[in-house]
């Protein structure tokens, strides 16, 4: 083990880890899920591998959650599961509900511009989600949620360098059924979620909604309370059974969230707790403030497939294809404070983006028991309209920043992969994928108040350093050996990367060159890896160690006003996780999930020419500990369930540099919850989040060069609800 992170690890409070150790466990379902009405390990069926396997049986770093798993522990928006899979973090740059920064095992990007695409793939019912601001959305009416560790280059091509996260929404069927879940919350809470669905043989439909309602829970001093909720979302399919072999189901879906902007929690850094401004907060209170400034944060997205599959004895073929649209208009209180030189908040920026999206896939796969294959192409269109963003620096210098960019993507790629069985035992993977990807962009900032320069990035002022080409192959190597049917072992090399772009921050003159193109990222992992059941099927336990090779990885850093990205001319990150499961008696359950990570990089360009050399990776903390336990007292048709689950990160960084103002020490957060099931059609929970209260930053910005000031974004305080459940 790297002596680093030994050492890491046993700065973990021994007296809580020994706690997590036997009282929590890992929702970590990635290797069971429990069933609501016993204390059984489910069988849970993934499609990680693009076809149905056990869990157990995919030779391949996936950890997943049923919808039965998301509601117990309570795991309501997209970005929730991270608190609950080992080597897995989501940063909220710019606040909840905003583009998040998504990280598996120390690949990602803390880029918060809405032309970037993450690193970490995010696909929902197969359909890859391109929109920076529409990844984080409500978990609602969910059969199961994937994540997928490592590059995945081969059936996966879109930016999967990090891995995937694969949210599968449950399907209609001929047998009715509806539920409704009703929970009542701190901070006036009322969210509703609830789905209804049936039909016959040959058509069935299922109509899903969820609303969520709160007050913002940060205090406001000078106006309205900001990280308040106000989203609403509906999904529609319809299913028809075209033949015995046949079948097409068509999908529509909406979802709006209209609320007040997160509010950063000031801290001067210019000296006694002052920033630049004479401004400075010291309540001590991360969840209070006084800002001048609480602008709307609207996202509305919109989209559709179609899903057409042919099942066959042995051959199968599906073409699934979509359109998604997503729209956001977001007014930050830069600043985050209560300064007025007569024109409101110093610091006053607007963030606009519509991204418009198509996406078609068309794949054919067999199985002859000996030979597994699956085989496709691939197309992705993306359109990014960045009209509307702004700057406005009128308490400063009364100038104002009007930033217009368009950018158009368009990839192909045709796939393959094939498992081989040599024998009973051992078997052979072997995958390639190619990709061809073309890029282009256009940008124009305007000084709208003084007319004081054009700055213009076009094919009329750069040529061909506003177009992007690329193409690239990436492949899978791997070997399974099935010692016997209840423990797997798997090694693999695999490869993947992540196209290059085009910076689009509030650009000042004098870094016009930072908006040249930085080029694409490449991957190479090497990983082996354990899945094992074991005391009669009443435990499990798997485990993966990784090595990665990276090749001039995408960095962010942040000068002025704008971030930039440009490619790191090296790094390397290593590590495990372990996750184990087990139901000691028919009462109890119990687990744990850990991750550790030793991720480093070199050869960080700054804007003002210098070079970082050996820094940790953002949002890549050496140990994660999640967990859970569960406890179920039968009485009479129902059943009481007592519930504690947990989840730890060592220290934190939030940017490249490392610096200690930009960072989080370790921290636990704790959760419970208390339900009482009155038979199989009723039952009520109470629960609390943040059990303890803990104040943990989520994110940082560090203005002190710019502004005196260091953003600061904590998570949630302690919050407390009462859940109603009622299922036909």
């Amino acid at each position: 083990m790297n002596t680093r992170v030994f050492f890491a690890f046993k700065r973990v409070p021994r007296f809580l880890l020994a706690a997590t150790l036997v009282v929590s466990g890992s929702a970590v379902y990635s290797t069971q899920v429990l069933a609501d009405s016993n204390n059984l390990l489910e069988e849970i069926i993934v499609t990680a591998q693009k076809r149905e396997q056990n869990i157990q049986e995919a030779p391949v770093s996936v950890t997943a959650f049923s919808g039965d798993a998301l509601r117990q522990l309570n795991l309501t928006d997209s970005v929730d599961v991270a608190t609950q899979t080992p080597n897995f973090s989501i940063g909220t740059p710019v606040g909840a509900g905003n583009n998040p920064s998504i990280v598996l095992r120390g690949v990602g990007l803390n880029d918060f511009s809405d032309n970037n695409e993450s690193n970490i793939a995010v696909y929902v019912d197969e359909i890859y989600q391109s929109a920076m601001a529409g990844l984080t959305f409500q978990l609602f009416d969910v059969e199961r949620v994937e994540v997928l560790r490592g590059p995945q280059g081969t059936l996966y091509g879109r930016n999967a360098t990090g891995g995937l996260v694969h949210y599968v929404t449950k399907k209609p069927t001929a047998d009715f059924d509806a539920y409704g879940d009703l929970t009542f919350g701190s901070y006036s809470q009322i969210k509703f979620e609830g789905a209804v669905g049936g039909g016959t043989e040959r058509v069935s439909a299922r109509l899903s909604v969820a609303s969520n309602q709160a007050d913002g829970y940060v205090t406001n001093r000078v106006g309205k309370n900001p990280n308040d909720a106000d989203n609403i979302a509906i999904r529609g399919q319809v299913l028809f059974q075209l033949a015995d072999q046949w079948s097409l189901l068509l999908n529509g879906h909406y979802a709006d969230s209209d609320a007040l902007a997160a509010a950063y929690q000031h801290e001067g850094t210019a000296g006694d707790g002052f920033d630049f401004f004479g401004y400075r907060d010291t309540d001590g209170d991360p969840w209070a403030g006084d800002y001048d400034r609480v602008g709307p944060l609207k996202i509305r997205s919109k989209g559709g497939f179609f899903d057409l599959t042919y099942q066959g004895e042995n051959f199968g073929m599906k073409w699934i294809t979509g359109v998604e649209n997503v729209k956001k208009f977001h007014q930050e209180d830069t600043d985050a404070g209560n300064v007025d030189f007569g024109a409101g908040s110093l610091v006053r920026p607007d963030f606009a983006a519509k991204t418009d999206q198509v996406t078609s896939e068309l794949r054919f796969f067999g199985d002859t028991g000996q030979l597994n294959w699956v085989a496709g192409v691939y197309y992705f269109d993306n359109e990014v309209d960045g009209t509307g963003t702004r700057l406005d620096l009128g308490g400063l210098y009364d100038i104002n920043f009007d930033v217009t960019y368009l950018q158009n993507t368009t990839s192909y790629a045709a796939f393959g992969q094939v498992e081989f069985a040599l024998n009973d035992q051992w078997s052979l993977i072997g995958g390639i994928r190619y990709t061809n990807e073309d890029k282009d962009y256009t940008y124009i900032n305007r000084e709208t108040n003084f007319g004081a320069f054009v700055y213009e990035f076009s094919p009329r002022t750069a040529g061909d350093l506003t177009n992007q080409s690329e193409d690239v192959v990436t492949g899978k190597v791997g070997l399974n050996f099935n010692i016997n049917d209840d423990v797997l072992l798997f090694g693999s090399i695999s490869s993947s990367f992540k196209s290059g772009g085009f910076n689009a921050g509030f650009l000042d003159p004098s870094l016009a060159l930072e908006n040249l193109p930085y080029g694409k990222e490449e991957l190479i992992s090497y990983e082996v890896g354990m899945k094992s059941t074991f005391a009669g099927g009443r435990a499990r336990f798997n485990a993966t160690a990784f090595y990665y090779d990276y090749t001039d990885l995408q960095a962010l850093t942040f000068e002025g006003v704008s971030a930039f990205i440009s490619n790191a001319s090296d790094a390397s990150i290593k590590g495990a996780e372990f996750e184990f499961f087990a139901n000691p008696t028919d009462a109890l359950e119990l687990g744990i999930g850990l991750g550790l990570l030793d991720a480093k990089a070199d050869g960080i360009g700054l804007p003002d020419g210098s070079v970082l050399k050996n820094r940790n990776l953002v949002l890549a903390p050496d140990v994660q500990l999640n967990g859970i336990g569960r406890y179920t007292i039968p009485i009479g048709n129902g059943a009481l369930t007592f519930q504690l689950d947990t989840n730890y990160s060592s220290k934190t960084y939030f940017d490249i540099v490392n610096q200690e103002i930009a960072s989080q020490k370790a921290y636990w957060v704790w959760n419970g919850a208390i339900t009482y099931r009155f038979n199989d059609n009723f039952q009520v929970s109470a629960w609390g989040k943040n059990l303890f209260e803990k104040e943990y930053k989520v994110y940082t910005f560090d203005f002190s060069d710019f502004f005196g000031l260091n953003q600061q974004m904590y998570g949630p305080p302690r919050w407390w609800g009462i859940t109603f459940r009622y299922q036909y």
